[in-house]
């Protein structure tokens, strides 16, 4: 049950992504992340989670396989959390709080971003603000 759910996500998440111009490669088996997009412009190496609960937590070892191989990759790491009936969330790690040896997310987490920030089709007013100084 919960690979379907995740597997579901994933093909939600690539619909959305194909839908804005991205190309998209799913990474079955989920070695390093689940999904990689690129539209020439933005580049993303995505790691996608859904929970019927209203958080979850994202061990270390995933977290450090997103990093390092976005790093390599060249894109820019992304957690994409559907929190099945309140939407997706999308939260870059280095935005994460650890507790122990994981990290939480929690659906009333407010430093989150939207669709449209991480592929960039509206900026953040964080984003905005760094740009600008």
């Amino acid at each position: 049950m919960r690979y379907r759910t995740g597997a579901s996500a994933e093909r939600e998440l690539i619909k959305m992504l194909e839908n804005t111009g991205f190309a998209v490669v799913r990474s079955a088996g989920s070695k390093k992340v689940d999904i990689i997009a690129g539209n020439g412009k933005v580049f993303l190496c995505i790691e996608v989670k859904s929970t019927h609960d209203e958080r979850l937590y994202f061990s270390e070892e995933d977290y450090e396989k997103l990093v390092s191989f976005s790093k390599r990759f060249g894109g820019k790491a992304v957690i994409a959390v559907k929190f099945i009936n309140r939407g997706w969330r999308f939260f870059y790690p280095e935005s994460l709080q650890k507790r122990g040896k994981n990290y939480k997310l929690d659906v009333q987490t407010k430093d989150y971003l939207t669709f449209d920030e991480i592929t960039e089709k509206q900026s953040s007013l964080i984003g905005v603000i760094k740009r600008e100084t």
